[in-house]
């Protein structure tokens, strides 16, 4: 049995490493990365102050090479409805298989996602920074109503809902007529 790396804390995690190397040491490293440092992420942010927080552990699982990382951030985006700064914590989970060429796909059981190795150092900032992209919601709302129009809408939604309930119900008009009669 491999005996397990120490666990590296880093106020700022490197940005490449070698992967390969990595798993053989079975190492976990653990800590941030500024957001500014996502330059893909940050056209999609109102301000990219803030970090980015990661676990990332290398090791074999299955007779693979693999890398499984955790990552989470509090990010500063636009809302859809009222275009004004809009707080939203994103979070993700990922489990890669280390291959070095693509015949080595289909090999793969479902658990994993391939990621191709190309050279002796990958990046860790770009492997990071994609599954933020992909944590990020579709439309990101405040989920209150965030503008007048919005508050209008959701009233004349409601009150369409009530009426429609009210005329479903087979009495309804009896109930109407008798609040006629008695006025």
């Amino acid at each position: 049995m491999q005996t397990q790396e120490p666990v590296i804390l880093s106020a700022e995690l490197p940005e490449t490493a070698n992967f390969m190397r990595q798993v053989e040491l079975n190492r976990t490293i653990e800590g941030v990365y500024s957001l500014a440092k996502l330059a893909r992420l940050s056209e999609a942010l109102v301000s990219n102050d803030g970090y980015v927080t990661t676990k990332i552990e290398f090791g074999r699982s299955v007779g693979f090479a693999c890398v499984s990382a955790k990552v989470s951030a509090t990010l500063l985006v636009k809302c859809q409805r009222c275009l004004k700064p809009l707080e939203t914590e994103v979070a993700g989970n990922f489990k890669f298989a280390l291959v070095h060429s693509e015949d080595e796909f289909e090999l793969l059981p479902e658990e994993f996602e391939p990621f191709l190795l190309e050279g002796e150092q990958q990046s860790i900032i770009d492997l990071i920074e994609d599954e933020l992209i992909l944590c990020l919601p579709m439309v990101m709302t405040h989920e209150n109503d965030c503008s007048d129009y919005m508050a209008k809408q959701n009233k004349k939604v409601k009150a369409a809902i009530e009426a429609e309930k009210e005329s479903s119900h087979p009495f309804a008009a009896l109930k109407s007529l008798k609040n006629d009669l008695s006025n």
